[in-house]
């Protein structure tokens, strides 16, 4: 029987359950044992499961399945973002920020993309891409599908600690982004530059990688720096 403080019970089981997520002991995918094992393994009452349940689900590291149960989610799911949301919430850090650390990580991420990817993984990346082509009309499913052009991108580094650190610098910019991507200029522009990302990748090359993710990024830095002076001025 596992043994916990009677202070904050359910704080301390939700931290219990979330380290052997995190540390893999359940994986993705997997159900957790019913509120009644878990309640008799923690030693506790099945209200204090509830609560930690709910806390794990509130931060993404579980989906609640009425009926069903409680399931470990994919680490692209937690929901890791709110500390920099809360930096640009309090005036500490803009999107600006955001991008600028994005262009840091990303720029290592296609670098190594380059030596380590799979096939496989070359092919997630040319789904995205014609995904992107596909959505050119719709701003909404054409930003999901860079999104996930970014994401894949960083699975195929071989680091998932860089993966999951480049999540929560994905969410904070593409509602902005959104409005930026109505431009059918933009949107070509962000095709090319993926394409070329896609192609330095695909040769193996990771200078031309990381060079070609640069520009990218540089990209994204002054189409945010346009649209914030668009929506201060809005606002004036």
């Amino acid at each position: 029987m596992i043994e916990v403080s009677r202070q904050s019970l359910s704080d301390q089981v939700a931290q219990h359950l979330r380290e052997m997520i995190i540390e893999g002991e359940i994986i993705t995918g997997q159900a957790l044992p019913s509120a009644r094992k878990l309640a008799e393994q923690f030693d506790v009452s099945s209200v204090v499961i509830r609560e930690a349940l709910k806390t794990l689900s509130v931060n993404g590291l579980v989906e609640i399945r009425h009926g069903a149960g409680s399931f470990v989610t994919a680490p692209d799911q937690w929901h890791v973002a709110e500390p920099i949301a809360a930096l640009i919430r309090s005036g500490q850090a803009d999107l600006l920020h955001v991008v600028e650390t994005r262009a840091i990580i990303e720029a290592e991420i296609s670098a190594l993309a380059a030596t380590r990817h799979s096939e496989s993984d070359l092919q997630t990346l040319d789904a995205t891409l014609a995904r992107m082509v596909d959505t050119q009309h719709d701003p909404v499913a054409f930003s999901a599908a860079d999104m996930r052009f970014h994401r894949a991108l960083a699975a195929s580094a071989g680091n998932p600690v860089l993966a999951l650190v480049l999540q929560p610098l994905l969410g904070p910019i593409l509602t902005l982004m959104l409005r930026g991507t109505r431009i059918a200029e933009a949107r070509s522009r962000s095709i090319d530059e993926h394409q070329r990302i896609r192609a330095a990748i695909a040769a193996h090359d990771p200078e031309a990688a990381r060079a070609a993710m640069q520009l990218h990024m540089e990209t994204s830095r002054e189409e945010v720096r346009k649209l914030q002076h668009e929506l201060t001025s809005d606002e004036g």
